[in-house]
């Protein structure tokens, strides 16, 4: 069991690209469908020979942000009560559901989701929502993890930066860098100063590494720091992800009295999560995330714009007037 939630950027693909067809639009959708008294649909649906299920929707009290829980069938395993009529143990003699919940955020467009490990996977949800969408439309959900690099998020909130050292392979990987990501985003400065270091080491026929470090030199004073806003348009101009970068290291303080500590910047990347409060329980419910989501998006906003701006670079536009939900699963097969 777990209280954490993991942060997901989601969106309606169409044919694999985005569009400006918002889900929290189409998740409503389903639900007013899905819900209403009139309905004779069915939610259940098998999803890699799991059963799977959607419950009624939980709203906060502004209704920006509402959260969704889905059960897969407990098959195997049930607890134990007592008939009283024959005074015997017996399986529990009703559907059980191990649940996760989706969390949805109207106003910036995420999802953060439970992880009991028993439950329904995201990639799960993500199947059984698309079976409410007629597949010859092309039209699909996509939910993203977000990630984050977490050594250069430690020199981002660094007080002091004291060097940065980048060790770089001069072979094929930044041949086709160089051709590609430095020539469209040369910049004056720092940019331009590394494309020509790297050009005129990869000339040198006996050059098969370089190795940078930008520092303040020995006569720089303790409280002297490099500036933060150059280094980070720096690492993200050159990739940290890309193949010809062997290494990258930062020292960087957090405090004048601090002791100078080293970030690695190369794969970092960890899955944007936050832990619920507020629960004696182990397992998050509806409930729990639902009075959390507000806290958890606040926490973490620095990075969820920043990833939002970078996935919603292209998007398409999609008229979704007149979709119709699907709302028996034969209707698929």
């Amino acid at each position: 069991m777990s209280k954490k939630v993991n942060f997901y950027l989601m969106s309606m693909n169409l044919n694999d690209r985005i569009t400006n067809y918002q889900a929290c639009e189409f998740l409503k959708n389903i639900e007013e469908t899905m819900f209403a008294e009139e309905n004779d649909g069915n939610l259940v649906r098998e999803i890699q020979e799991k059963t799977l299920r959607m419950f009624p929707f939980h709203y906060t009290t502004n209704g920006r942000q509402f959260v969704i829980p889905f059960g897969k069938l407990k098959e195997k395993n049930k607890p134990y009560w007592i008939n009283l009529q024959n005074n015997r143990l017996e399986e529990v003699p009703m559907s059980l559901f191990d649940i996760n919940s989706l969390g949805i955020d109207m106003d910036y467009g995420i999802a953060l989701y439970t992880t009991n490990r028993d439950g329904p996977t995201i990639q799960n949800v993500e199947d059984y929502l698309n079976t409410f969408i007629q597949e010859t439309i092309g039209l699909k959900i996509s939910f993203v993890p977000i990630q984050y690099n977490t050594g250069i998020e430690k020199v981002r909130n660094a007080q002091l930066v004291r060097n940065i050292t980048l060790n770089l392979d001069l072979g094929k990987a930044l041949n086709g860098f160089y051709l590609g990501e430095l020539e469209d985003n040369a910049e004056r400065g720092l940019l331009d100063a590394f494309r020509n270091l790297a050009e005129s080491a990869k000339d040198d026929a006996e050059g098969k590494t370089l190795s940078l470090t930008l520092g303040l030199g020995r006569g720089g004073k303790k409280t002297d720091t490099l500036n933060l806003e150059s280094m980070l348009s720096l690492l993200e101009h050159i990739n940290v992800g890309a193949e010809f970068i062997k290494e990258i290291l930062v020292n960087y303080k957090n405090g004048d009295e601090e002791k100078i500590d080293t970030a690695r910047l190369k794969d970092t990347n960890m899955l944007l999560f936050y832990t619920c409060t507020g629960t004696s329980e182990n397992q998050i419910s509806p409930e729990t995330l639902r009075e959390n989501i507000n806290m958890a998006v606040a926490d973490k906003i620095v990075i969820i714009t920043r990833s939002l701006r970078d996935y919603h670079r292209n998007v398409i536009q999609y008229n979704a007037e007149g979709l119709r939900i699907v709302t028996h699963w034969n209707e698929q097969n």
